[in-house]
C-alpha cells in the first residue's frame, strides 16, 4: 500500500472513531481531526489488542495530546504517534528499562504492522440502530392523548416539568389565592357607579 493511500485510510479510520466516541453531537470537519482518549482507546483496543490500547492510554497519548484539551489531532497520529507507541509496546511486552529507539527495525516493522490494522477499519460504518415496531409505535408522540399529549412539543421532544406538572404561580395577598390580576379585571367590566 501507498503511503499517501495508507495515510488517507488512517485518516479515515481517525475520523470513523471519532465519530462513534462523539455520538449524538453534529462534529464539524475541524472537530472530526481531534480525537479524544476514550476514542483513541477504542480503535487501538478493536484494531491492534488490549496491550496496545493500554500502552496508548498510560503512555503515548497523554504525551502527544494537546494539554488543555486532551485531544490528539489527526496531523500528530498521522506523523510520530504511531511509531512511538510501538516502541512503548516493544518495551512494555520485553520489560526494557528504556524505550528502543524509534528508527530500530524491530519497531518500524511493529509501527507498518500498527497502521494497517488501523487502516482495515477505513470503510467501516456506524452501526444504525434497529428500532422494532412495537416501540416505535409507543414513542410515536403523535398518537398520544390526554394528559399525555401535553408532555411534548410538536417536535415530538419533551417539555420536562412543565408536561408533567400543572405550573400555577401561587402569588396574591391571600394564601393560597391563585389568580393575581384577575379580580381588578371583573370588577372593571362589571363595576357600578359609585353614588
Amino acid at each position: 500500500m501507498m503511503a499517501d493511500d495508507l495515510n488517507a485510510r488512517l485518516a479515515q479510520a481517525f475520523k470513523y472513531y471519532v465519530e462513534v466516541s462523539s455520538v449524538g453531537q453534529n462534529l464539524t470537519e475541524a472537530a472530526k481531526k481531534e480525537i479524544k482518549d476514550k476514542g483513541m482507546n477504542k480503535m487501538l483496543k478493536e484494531t491492534c489488542g488490549d496491550a496496545v490500547a493500554k500502552a496508548s492510554e498510560a503512555q503515548v497519548f497523554p504525551k502527544y495530546c494537546d494539554k488543555k484539551t486532551k485531544k490528539l489531532h489527526l496531523d500528530v497520529f498521522l506523523g510520530d504517534f504511531i511509531t512511538e507507541l510501538a516502541a512503548t509496546v516493544i518495551q512494555n511486552k520485553k520489560k526494557l528499562a528504556k524505550r528502543p529507539d524509534l528508527a530500530d527495525p524491530e519497531v518500524t516493522s511493529l509501527a507498518a504492522e500498527l497502521r494497517e490494522k488501523i487502516a482495515s477499519k477505513a470503510d467501516a460504518k456506524p452501526k444504525e440502530v434497529k428500532v422494532d415496531a412495537v416501540t416505535a409505535r409507543l414513542t410515536d408522540t403523535k398518537s398520544y392523548t390526554g394528559t399525555h399529549k401535553e408532555r411534548f412539543d410538536d417536535t415530538g421532544k419533551g417539555k420536562g416539568i412543565a408536561g408533567r406538572k400543572n405550573l400555577v404561580e401561587e402569588t396574591g395577598y391571600v394564601t393560597g389565592y391563585k389568580h393575581q390580576g384577575t379580580y381588578e379585571k371583573e370588577g372593571e367590566e362589571g363595576a357600578s357607579p359609585s353614588k
